[in-house]
């Protein structure tokens, strides 16, 4: 059996273990991260990638400050890894229209706008149906409105985390594809990871597992209250196809990314770990995107694609030292906004890691205590 000691053990190879990992090696700490399978083949590397960051669970309270600061360091972040690694991860700045196709939903959106309005990082404003056809063409001109949010932004997904994989190896960070399989344990103290076919010591542990987090429990005693929500995507093409913002309609998406494809998403089904793509998804998403830009009824469907997200049962993340442990650590149960809140959580661990505190903002709401006795 291999043993080898380290400074910490980041179990999960998703974007919350690859970017805690890389700062950690930044600030000079030994790192062994644990995969079960290969970095990105979950949640992280199939999600859309659009890091919208005004609507969604804990908003406008109380994550908002803590969202912002989570985009904000996405620019700096990305700069830095594509600098790193060289690897094109496509961030970029985009518009994006929330269309409303019922007086319920122009309500809904319109009582939103005193909050986001004041975010100063956008532009946020509403606009009339003949105002959507001209900031947007391909838009449907049936709608009632939209909000148009100035200045979001997207990325994408795998090649942001094989980035942050990369550019962890660069600072000395060992990445082994191995399943973990227990804690090695003595008192309230976590002395290292065991795994299929060795064990890795170390003086901290981080649990990056999405939506395995729950498998854990039977590790350290804490049942972190994560289900998996899987989701679905669709890439589609259609030649001479043009469009410059994303839209968002009913939950789902979609956006002309970088490689030509249109992606169109989501589906939020509580199926357990079943991963598979169905045809019902399909049909679901066509109906929404169809609903949003007509011209696509001729679009060739190119690839459909499933993952699963960890959702927390608040929807929050879950993000801190695991209750009744001195040095285990657990980051979780984002959701939909995975990608958006990487930034923030990681930094919150490596803070709480290394200084016991931290001072990005919101970060206390976050505790995985505040599930305990729940």
């Amino acid at each position: 059996m291999t043993t080898m000691t380290r400074d910490v053990i980041v179990v999960g190879g998703g974007i919350v273990g690859c970017l805690t990992a890389y700062l950690l090696a930044g600030q000079g700490k030994k790192v062994t991260l644990l995969e079960s399978h290969s970095v990105g083949s979950h949640a992280s590397g199939f999600a859309f990638g659009e890091l919208g960051a005004l609507e969604g669970a804990g908003l406008p309270d109380p994550l908002l400050d803590f969202t912002v600061w989570s985009f904000r360091r996405h620019a700096t972040l990305a700069e830095e890894l594509k600098a790193s690694t060289g690897i094109d991860h496509q961030f970029q700045y985009c518009n994006r229209l929330m269309l409303a196709f019922d007086q319920a939903a122009v309500r809904t959106f319109k009582s939103h706008l005193h909050w986001q309005q004041k975010v100063k990082d956008f532009t946020v404003q509403w606009l009339e149906p003949e105002e959507v056809v001209r900031v947007e063409p391909q838009a449907n001109p049936r709608s009632h409105g939209a909000v148009y949010v100035q200045r979001s932004a997207s990325l994408e997904p795998y090649r942001y985390t094989l980035s942050a994989a990369q550019a962890a190896e660069r600072r000395g960070v060992q990445i082994v594809l191995r399943r973990a399989t227990g804690l090695i344990t003595q008192g309230q103290r976590c002395l290292g990871v065991a795994y299929e076919g060795g064990q890795v010591q170390a003086g901290q542990v981080l649990l990056a597992m999405g939506p395995w987090s729950a498998e854990a429990g039977a590790w350290c005693g804490y049942q972190a209250p994560v289900v998996p929500l899987k989701g679905q995507i669709l890439r589609l093409k259609l030649d001479n196809f043009a469009m410059s913002n994303t839209m968002h309609h009913g939950g789902s998406y979609m956006a002309l990314k970088p490689d030509g494809l249109v992606w169109a998403g989501t589906t939020e089904e509580r199926v357990g770990f079943n991963e598979d793509p169905t045809p019902a998804a399909r049909d679901k998403i066509m109906k929404d995107l169809l609903d949003m830009v007509p011209a696509l009824v001729d679009a060739q469907l190119v690839r459909q694609t499933a993952c699963l997200r960890p959702l927390s049962s608040d929807g929050m993340p879950i993000v801190g030292q695991v209750p009744g442990w001195d040095n285990l650590y657990m980051g979780t149960g984002a959701g939909r906004k995975g990608i958006l809140w990487s930034t923030g959580m990681s930094q919150v661990l490596v803070d709480l890691m290394l200084e016991g505190r931290t001072q990005v903002p919101g970060a206390a709401h976050l505790d995985p205590g505040r599930f305990k006795g729940k």
